[in-house]
């Protein structure tokens, strides 16, 4: 990969449901104008999702984006080349399994090109109707042999966020969805994410972060300038530098403005 700092002077990390998309989980096209437009004034966008980089074609498209941090730091592309992968080890994930498996919740499991669910359940097809994604297959034991970069566990429940982390504290937990819990290595997030692309790149520019969720609380602490939206939970709005307004009230435009982007 060529030198980037020759081409871009900042980086922009954006989460992407309750962010840098509306409400039916599109990118509205003044974003996606906008996105182009901060890219041609040397600032790299880059996703930061706890998707998979596979489910993110139509988005990168209409956006222009083509690097993402995705499965909350544990899969990293940019420009369109896979720089960085994390596998979630099978003993501990065949444990979250065991304590799944004892209160009948499903887990997907996700690997470099797709994800697929221990078994079918309500919780599963609700989950993947809210982010508008097609339904996983079904299959309880590929985790044995492809390396697994993150996982879900299907729980409508906050408090089983800290049931499964005294099940299996190798792990992290995030409540990202109301039907979901996103789960990762402990020592992973989007923060370390960032931290590792501006690792790899050697990138010595300016970075901005754009959130709204719990899982964005350390993509936040890792950049330079960050900002809530609008709609964004309370700790998130707390360590912000700039809150702007809702994702669907012209929230990023409104922040690239404010942050003199475009």
């Amino acid at each position: 990969m060529e030198n980037i700092n020759e081409t871009y002077h900042a980086m922009a990390f954006f989460d992407l449901d309750g962010t840098l998309l509306n409400q039916n989980s599109q990118i509205d096209d003044e974003v996606a104008h906008a996105l182009h437009q901060i890219r041609q004034n040397g600032i790299l966008p880059i996703i930061a999702t706890g998707r998979g980089h596979f489910e993110l074609d139509a988005i990168m498209a209409k956006s222009g984006i083509t690097s993402a941090i995705a499965m909350n730091g544990q899969f990293i592309v940019v420009e369109g080349e896979t720089i960085y992968h994390e596998a979630m080890p099978v003993a501990q994930i065949k444990q979250l399994k065991t304590a799944s498996d004892a209160k009948n919740q499903a887990l997907a499991f996700y690997d470099k090109d797709s994800y697929w669910v221990s078994q079918m359940t309500d919780l599963v097809r609700n989950a993947y109707a809210y982010t508008d994604a097609p339904l996983p297959s079904v299959d309880a034991e590929r985790f044995l042999t492809n390396e697994v970069n993150m996982l879900l566990v299907f729980s409508d429940e906050l408090s089983d966020v800290d049931h499964y982390r005294a099940q299996v504290p190798e792990f992290n937990y995030f409540m990202n969805t109301p039907y979901s819990i996103d789960t990762i290595n402990a020592s992973s997030n989007k923060g370390t994410g960032i931290k590792k692309v501006i690792e790899l790149l050697g990138f010595t520019g300016e970075t901005y972060g754009f959130g709204d969720g719990r899982n964005d609380l350390h993509l936040l602490g890792a950049v330079d300038h960050a900002t809530a939206m609008g709609n964004a939970v309370p700790e998130l709005k707390a360590m912000a530098d700039f809150i702007s307004t809702a994702n669907t009230d012209h929230g990023i435009v409104n922040a690239f403005k404010h942050w003199h982007l475009l």
